[in-house]
């Protein structure tokens, strides 16, 4: 194909400024670069990776990108500086004088790409300068844009958020949008503000806004993909968005100060969320395939597992952990609702030296799975090698795991809570086919309380596999390690 030839001749582009397509040597017409819009070109070139992208100016000796479609403004890397020396006002002064001129050769010209990062720590110098950068980008038909302005340590910073200019943008500019991320900013959008209807990804950062605008603004994204709030300060610690988002594949907060989070989203296939132990309504959500929840500060076990089932009914695959899971006697459980879909759970439990003889409590995780395939327990800071006092895993009652085929279990030290949970799973589970035991610590070559503690390694393979071996059925493949 000859569209990597160089610019036609006089005699093959005719009269007037349009050169028309040329016949190669099979009499067939040949397209050419210089043929197609420049819009057209920015567009090829914004699907190229960055290399791709800087080799095009070969392919002609006449035809050279005079624009980028995507433009990154990274401070740091500009100013050729750490972090901490980005608020002297001569690296201020280089940085904006390099976007500027850089954004002043791409007037009139289509960027589909603008990615401002830099630490807004002076308000008064930087604010009109991103002002006229978002300008740009409206005028550039912009479908991405990323404003990172979070200082580097802005959690103790005082001063300002940038205040996201609204009246910036016309209805084309907010239709054009697809994708964003917003780092540091303040949104107060006008009352006549409907969202971004086109918009696929957002992650907002460090955001401060009113929880009515935040809720209004992502009612309206109707196109919505991918949903990621990191640190946000709302005024109201709620998050309800009952307005279907059909299209969210996939949502995850971070460290937000929230008392729940209530989201429609009937095709969520993923949620992560890390943060203080809230409530999580997505009952909508029945094919949610992978939530990952971490809850860092200190869960009941059963208010926990009641709050799970009760706000992600759908879910096929768990990963849970806890900071400090409190783990109380066993409770009478009436609660007919199940974890009917749930086929993988990993559990990261973080135990307080004082329960490590209530392990075994939490086998009640397993009695809301019935069609667990593959288990995975990951025992995190327990402090107490070969503890002998434990409750029986007799005086708890029995509940078949029919499909349960894989278990891995890390961080086991032998405590007699362990070895009644272990047993009692390994009892009950008729279809079991892979048991893997790793005694130690969890993660590996870690200490959470200072000192190293005596090992008992050999002593504690000794015990698993003398308990085990009359229970274990002899077609299950087992090992256990260090």
């Amino acid at each position: 194909m000859d569209m990597m030839t160089n610019s036609p001749t006089s005699q093959e582009t005719g009269h007037g400024d349009h050169p028309k397509p040329t016949n190669n040597s099979n009499n067939r017409p040949s397209a050419r670069f210089c043929h197609l819009h420049p819009d057209i070109l920015y567009r090829i070139a914004s699907r190229l990776p960055p290399k791709e992208f800087a080799r095009t100016s070969i392919l002609s000796s006449d035809w050279r990108w005079s624009a980028c479609p995507r433009l990154t403004f990274d401070a740091a890397a500009i100013c050729k500086c750490p972090r901490e020396d980005l608020h002297k006002l001569d690296h201020f002064r280089r940085y904006i004088n390099e976007v500027n001129g850089v954004l002043q050769k791409h007037q009139d010209k289509l960027v589909e790409t603008l990615e401002v990062k830099v630490d807004f720590v002076d308000s008064i110098l930087l604010a009109r300068h991103i002002d006229a950068w978002v300008h740009f980008a409206a005028a550039s038909r912009t479908k991405s844009l990323t404003l990172d302005l979070k200082p580097e340590r802005f959690r103790q910073y005082k001063g300002h958020l940038y205040e996201f200019p609204f009246q910036l943008l016309d209805q084309g500019s907010i239709s054009r949008l697809q994708h964003m991320q917003l780092s540091f900013v303040s949104l107060n959008p006008p009352s006549c503000f409907k969202g971004f209807p086109n918009l696929r990804k957002l992650r907002l950062q460090a955001l401060r806004v009113s929880r009515k605008d935040l809720e209004n603004m992502l009612s309206h994204c109707p196109t919505l993909e991918w949903l990621y709030i990191d640190r946000c300060h709302l005024d109201d610690a709620l998050i309800m968005v009952d307005t279907p988002l059909s299209r969210l594949l996939y949502l995850r907060v971070d460290c937000c100060k929230l008392t729940k989070i209530k989201f429609n989203v009937v095709n969520l296939a993923t949620f992560e969320y890390n943060g203080s132990f809230v409530p999580i309504d997505l009952v909508h959500s029945f094919k949610l395939k992978s939530a990952n929840i971490e809850f860092d500060d200190e869960v009941v076990f059963p208010h926990m597992l009641a709050s799970l089932l009760g706000g992600l009914p759908g879910l096929q695959n768990l990963t849970f952990k806890t900071c400090s899971l409190y783990l109380e006697k066993p409770w009478s459980w009436d609660n007919r609702l199940k974890f009917s879909n749930l086929r993988h759970l990993q559990l990261l439990m973080f135990i307080w030296p004082e329960d490590v003889d209530k392990v075994l409590y939490s086998v009640s995780f397993l009695r809301v799975t019935p069609f667990i395939e593959k288990l995975e327990v990951h025992f995190c800071g327990s402090g107490l090698w070969l503890a002998e006092s434990s409750p029986c895993r007799k005086d708890i009652g029995h509940c078949k795991y029919s499909y349960l085929k894989d278990i891995w279990i890390t961080g086991f030290k032998a405590a007699r809570g362990q070895l009644e949970f272990l047993m009692l799973v390994v009892e009950n589970a008729p279809a079991l086919e892979v048991l893997l035991v790793e005694i130690g610590e969890y993660p590996p070559a870690s200490c959470l309380y200072g000192a190293p503690r005596p090992r008992n390694n050999e002593k504690a393979k000794t015990i698993v596999r003398t308990c085990l071996s009359t229970v274990l059925p002899q077609n299950v493949r087992f090992d256990v390690k260090e």
